[in-house]
């Protein structure tokens, strides 16, 4: 009788541990991908309306929802070629020996003051400050690998080269590498929630006033930046 028990019990200890285990995973997944950097950033904006520009008070924490330009040269961006304010660029490089998986070797993030026009007003968004002042998520729309089989184009191969890398490794073999790259073009529609500033300005973007407002960002109030279409769905204030 107990020849049948003792295995009886041991498998039944072992589908408990299995589904225990399951479950942990299933908890991390969702803790992590709950406090996401993407998803810290959507919540954040959902707490606040969008106002029209002319209706933001000096000082005041703002969102404002519009397309973007620039005042001067934009960007290029080194990996998809485009015009743009702002672009994220992360390449991976597969390693490890026999476990292999995927590491950083390049995370870049470049940006230039761009201005944002909404309901036919603008403003000029600042973003070209410390990384400690500002919260941005990209949506990361151009991807390339390069691999054995796979030669990396020549402008990637340049890219990799300026920041000290290289596509091949030992006896010439290309490496397996994979880049993202996220970008805010020119006249894209993006989400931005910032501190207001009213300022004395060249800009002119209001005939009756010589003063624009300034969008920016500290280290207790955030300027958060995001091109993800999510954000965009909130009520006009």
């Amino acid at each position: 009788m107990s020849d049948f028990i003792i295995p009886f019990q041991m498998n039944s200890n072992t589908y408990l541990l299995i589904g225990i285990f399951v479950l942990l995973m299933i908890s991390f997944s969702v803790i992590g991908y709950y406090f996401s950097h993407k998803n810290k950033i959507l919540r954040k904006l959902k707490q606040v309306n969008t106002k029209r520009i002319q209706l933001i008070k000096d000082n005041e924490y703002a969102k404002l929802i519009g397309k973007v330009n620039t005042s001067g040269e934009p960007l290029t961006s080194p990996i998809g070629k485009r015009k743009c304010a702002y672009y994220q660029i992360i390449v991976e490089e597969k390693s490890g020996g026999k476990n292999k998986s995927w590491h950083t070797i390049i995370k870049e993030d470049k940006a230039i003051d761009f201005i944002i026009e909404s309901s036919g007003e603008r403003a000029v968004v600042q973003v070209d400050t410390s990384p400690k002042t500002k919260m941005v998520y990209l949506v990361k729309d151009v991807k390339h690998t390069s691999g054995t089989w796979n030669d990396p184009p020549k402008h990637l191969e340049m890219y990799l080269q300026s920041h000290g890398k290289d596509s091949t490794g030992l006896f010439g073999f290309n490496k397996s590498i994979r880049y993202r790259e996220g970008v805010i073009e020119i006249g894209e529609k993006i989400t931005i929630l910032g501190t207001a500033s009213w300022k004395e300005s060249d800009h002119n973007f209001d005939r009756y006033s010589s003063k624009s407002l300034f969008i920016s960002g500290d280290r207790e109030n955030k300027l958060i930046i995001t091109d993800d279409p999510k954000a965009q769905k909130s009520k006009k204030k």
